[in-house]
């Protein structure tokens, strides 16, 4: 494998500049543009991905990326965008790609090859790693409720200054009660009622749980569980690493992102090093 080019840090009209240049350079029309949403994305993509593709990181995350991808500028099929899935269902470019599950991490973490690494490196309690991986999708589900509703009725909800640590009780569970003040206290300003949108949570498979729930907000619940049954505190950026570090081209090739980009580049442009 060659190495491939690493953009980052630069503005809207940079990148669509670069890009155009190097369009125009490409006699061949072999070459790759791919637009992402951050630094993970790039340390995580870089090591599957061939020497003809250059990956560029947003100016400005998943909207940057749209922005980027529908202009009529660089408008060609060899520049596509890989983001988190979130909670949309489709996008409105056919050029822009989402990772399997809700976002990155929670891709890798639905491998149970990759989530048993970091619980074997991290967590020091009770629960065998698939009773925990359950543990964590179940008692966030509530928050991913409150998430997905966010997304779709686009109510502007913010979940910044969240912190798991006041939220988790002695016994590992999320307690719902501070969990509403908890958003209640940072969106103040906003007259909603949160506990209307998790009441009546039912069961819902694991499966269906992978597809919701935040990455983020698994990896902070992890190392809170993590930090209660060990004596050092573990850092959620190690966590991150690790993940990524977990992940292998066996398992790449068995997501939709792998399948769906060969796809559309129907075997003409090689755009995978696996």
């Amino acid at each position: 494998m060659g190495t491939n080019s690493i953009k980052a840090n630069l503005t809207k009209d940079s990148i669509i500049s670069d890009i155009k240049l190097l369009l125009g350079a490409d006699v061949n029309k072999k070459n790759v543009f791919i637009v992402v949403e951050g630094d993970d994305d790039i340390k995580f993509l870089k090591g599957f991905m061939n020497n003809n593709v250059t990956i560029y990181e947003s100016f400005s995350g998943k909207n940057g990326i749209e922005e980027i991808i529908d202009s009529n500028v660089i408008c060609d099929s060899r520049v596509i965008g890989i983001r988190d899935k979130d909670y949309c269902k489709c996008t409105k470019n056919h050029r822009i790609f989402f990772y399997d599950r809700c976002c990155l991490e929670m891709m890798i973490i639905g491998f149970d090859e990759s989530f048993d690494r970091i619980y074997n490196e991290y967590y020091q309690g009770e629960l065998d790693a698939k009773e925990l991986k359950k543990h964590i999708l179940n008692e966030l589900y509530k928050l991913s409720k409150i998430r997905k509703h966010n997304e779709e009725c686009n109510i502007g909800i913010n979940f910044k200054g969240l912190s798991f640590i006041s939220l988790i009780d002695n016994d590992g569970k999320l307690d719902e009660e501070k969990l509403i003040y908890g958003i209640e206290k940072i969106n103040s300003g906003k007259q909603y009622n949160f506990r209307d949108i998790i009441l009546n949570s039912e069961d819902v498979p694991i499966n269906d749980l992978l597809d919701i729930t935040n990455g983020h907000d698994f990896i902070a619940f992890f190392k809170v569980l993590c930090d209660k049954n060990c004596n050092q505190s573990v850092n959620d950026k190690g966590i991150s690493s690790a993940l990524r570090v977990s992940f292998n081209n066996e398992l790449l090739q068995k997501t939709a992102l792998y399948k769906t980009i060969n796809d559309y580049f129907d075997n003409e442009i090689s755009v995978w090093c696996c």
